[in-house]
């Protein structure tokens, strides 16, 4: 029984290319997994070889992000700032708006799958949340929101940057953000200086609908 040697990525590139050099990423990641280059070996040998063809993935991938992220940020109608941080040994979680007033804080749920009980799941955990509440704040004024997120944890910095392949567990934080489509920036604050962390050791919650979200946005117009 004869059987039949699966050609590689560089052969197919090389029978196809003509119908492959017009496509954008999308319809490039399509002719990949059709192709059966679908794991992730696969795929980049995929990539190399319409590299080798003289057609750049990464680099269209790249600049379609940026474009996103412009199309995104040209878009913003409201500023929104928040903090957020989280307690570990207390399981709890806060976040304050721009002028230090709690927002929503209390205890993590059983639910709050981002948190397992150590203190970077929970920073974690903490500012997704804040991210999930921008997303709300920009229901209620209708627009599209930039939130400011300050953080006493720096590695949360890290959400920041926009090259795929860096960020480590911070790039959650970035993908959160595109979901929600909300454009964050991260800033650094010291931890005497975050308004939440005292809400991280109280006894007392506060629910986000119990906040007027429109108030926590400004206008970009009016700045």
């Amino acid at each position: 029984m004869t059987t039949t040697k699966k050609k590689t990525a560089k052969q197919i590139v090389a029978e196809q290319i003509d119908a492959l050099r017009p496509l954008d990423v999308a319809g490039l990641t399509a002719a990949g997994k059709a192709a059966g280059f679908d794991s992730r070996s696969g795929f980049a040998a995929w990539k190399k070889a319409l590299a080798a063809a003289g057609v750049d993935y990464n680099a269209m991938r790249n600049e379609r992000r940026a474009e996103k992220k412009t199309d995104r940020e040209s878009a913003v109608t409201h500023e929104v700032t928040l903090y957020s941080d989280a307690k570990a040994r207390t399981g709890r979680f806060a976040i304050c708006d721009a002028a230090g007033r709690a927002v929503w804080y209390g205890r993590f749920f059983a639910s709050d799958r981002d948190f397992n009980g150590e203190q970077s799941t929970g920073e974690m955990a903490a500012a997704k949340k804040a991210v999930w509440l921008a997303g709300k704040i920009a229901e209620a004024v209708g627009g599209r929101v930039r939130l400011t997120l300050r953080v006493d944890a720096q590695w949360l910095l890290w959400a920041n940057v926009t090259d795929p392949k860096r960020g480590g567990k911070a790039k959650e934080l970035r993908r959160a953000a595109e979901r929600a489509d909300v454009v964050l920036a991260v800033e650094y604050v010291a931890g005497v200086d975050n308004p939440a962390d005292a809400w991280t050791v109280c006894r007392s919650f506060q629910r986000w609908q119990d906040s007027h979200l429109p108030s926590l946005a400004t206008p970009i117009a009016a700045k």
